[in-house]
This record gives C-alpha cells, structure tokens and sequence, in this order.
C-alpha cells in the first residue's frame, strides 16, 4: 500500500488573507489621517494683509504736481517708527509662510536690532504681537538702521530692496535656533530667498 500526502485545504484562507490586506489597508488609511489631522503634512498658512505705515507721511510730503519728499519722508517716518513699520516689513519679507512648530518648539519670534532700539515681534495663531523689547525665545535676528527699514517700506519692491541690503552688508540676517527648529516653523525657504544662502546644520 502506498501512502502519498494529502493537502488538507484551510476553509478559511480565503477570509484570513482577506482580513489581513484589510487591515493593512485600514492602518495605512488611519495613519494618514491622523497625520492630516495633526498638520504633517500640511503648513498651516498665516494671511496677514496690512497697509503700508507711510502712507499717511508720503501724502503730507507730496507737493501739488504729485512730486514726493523722500528726504522729509524719511526724516519723519524715523521720528514716528512703531509697531507697524516692523510688521509691514516682516509681511512683505513673508512672515505669513511662518507658523507655530508642529514638533513642539512654540511660536516663530523675530527680533530686530535697529541702532539702539530692539524690536520682536511673535507670530501667533496668524496675528503679529510686536513690542519694543528684546525677546530670549528669538529665532531669528535681521540687524539694521531705522533708516534703511524706512527705505525698505518706501521701495515698491520690498523683498528684493532686502535682499540687496543683506547682499551690501546694510542688513544682517542672523539665525539664533537650530535648523531643525528654523525648518519646523518655516524660516528655512525666507531665509534662502533673502541670502541666497542655506541654513547650515
């Protein structure tokens, strides 16, 4: 008598393989979702929209044939510098692509060394809190004379009126956080489009 093996066929291979790639499937769709949830994958948009602070000055300094006193215009708006010259100047440089750190490093904060005085200004929930006083969580530092910020405003194109300031040494940029903290917030791509530089490690 020869004995040949006899496959036993499970009954319920075709269930056990079905309940398996489901819930493959399943986590895979649970992480994903909680990863969108959570704001991984997508960087949470600030819109800040503001006027510019010189309006007002530029108007009282335009004489009837429409011809501005960039001299006096300067001369003033140094004398009345506030809060919402720092905050247009930092929309325009492209605040609004910072956000809150996503891993736990808080709030994007800003200083600015402006001769004598020190500015910061935090990022918060799409609103800018700035205030005449250094602040010890800063991330970054952009040093410079009232002067020259007042020269930014006045430029049509802002952004590039910086970029050539850092560019002649009228402006410095400095990083204070590390770049996992700078990245994780937003900083990394300003800071690139402002010195053409990358954050080093």
């Amino acid at each position: 008598m020869v004995s040949q093996p006899v496959k036993i066929r499970d009954k319920y291979r075709t269930l056990k393989k079905f309940l398996i790639i489901f819930g493959i499937i399943t986590l895979i769709g649970a992480i994903l979702s909680i990863s969108f949830l959570t704001g991984f994958f997508t960087k949470p948009k600030n819109t800040i929209v503001l006027e510019n602070p010189l309006k007002d000055i530029v108007m009282r300094n335009t004489n009837a044939q429409g011809l501005v006193n960039k001299e006096k215009v300067v001369l003033e708006a140094v004398l009345e510098f506030n809060e919402n010259y720092i905050n247009y100047l930092l929309v325009a440089l492209g605040v609004n692509n910072l956000h809150k750190s996503l891993i736990g490093y808080g709030n994007p904060v800003v200083e600015f060394q402006l001769g004598e005085e020190t500015w910061s200004s935090e990022i918060n929930n799409g609103n800018l809190i700035t205030d005449k006083s250094p602040n010890s969580e800063k991330d970054l530092i952009i040093s410079t004379t009232k002067e020259e910020a007042v020269e930014a405003l006045l430029s049509p194109e802002i952004e590039q009126f910086m970029k050539d300031s850092v560019y002649n040494g009228d402006t410095q940029i400095e990083m204070v956080a590390g770049k996992i903290e700078l990245g994780s917030k937003g900083y990394l791509k300003m800071y690139t489009q402002l010195t053409g530089e990358e954050v080093e490690e």
